[in-house]
Formats: structure tokens, C-alpha cells, sequence
């Protein structure tokens, strides 16, 4: 029976050798598509969060629904500002998005 401490190595060795190869054309096009699919996410959290904090205000528990209202806020600045920021530091940096 092989050592433990040569049993990994080899078998990291095999998993590289025999692993097929992603292409990048796939992984940015998943990329691409995950951050789509959270920003979608991400609206509809702040459209909740901003009806939940109004119900909260109108049944009367003002105090948790002004919470809840400027979370959802504070959510639509970061979810919505967030693709932007990042064209921005990708300019600065020089880097194509």
C-alpha cells in the first residue's frame, strides 16, 4: 500500500493530467451571466425591502420599517451603483469588461 504523503501528490498529478481544460470564453460568458442573474436578484430584494419597510410604517411600527426602509435604500445604492463602480475601476485599471 503507497504512503499517504505519495498518494496525494500522484493523485493531484492524475486530476491535472486527465482534467479537461475550461475554456475562457466559457468562464467569462458565466460570469457574465451569474452577474445578470444577481443583480436581477438583487432588484427584486430592494423592491421588497422598500415595500416592506412602507407596510411596516403604515400598521404602525414606525421605528422597524424606517430600518427596513433605509436598508432598502442603502441596497438600491450598492445593487444598482455596483456594475458601475466596477466599469469605473476597470477603466482606471485598463482592464476591457
Amino acid at each position: 500500500m503507497m504512503k499517504p504523503k505519495i498518494l496525494f501528490p500522484v493523485l493531484c498529478l492524475l486530476i491535472i493530467v486527465y482534467n479537461h481544460p475550461a475554456m475562457a470564453r466559457d468562464l467569462a460568458e458565466a460570469a457574465s451571466s451569474a452577474q445578470t442573474l444577481f443583480n436581477r436578484i438583487g432588484i427584486a430584494a430592494i423592491s421588497l425591502g422598500i415595500t416592506a419597510g412602507g407596510i411596516l410604517f403604515a400598521i404602525g411600527m414606525a421605528q422597524v420599517g424606517r430600518m427596513v426602509l433605509i436598508s432598502g435604500l442603502i441596497g438600491a445604492f450598492l445593487v444598482l451603483g455596483a456594475p458601475a463602480i466596477i466599469n469605473l475601476l476597470a477603466r482606471i485599471f485598463g482592464v476591457s469588461v
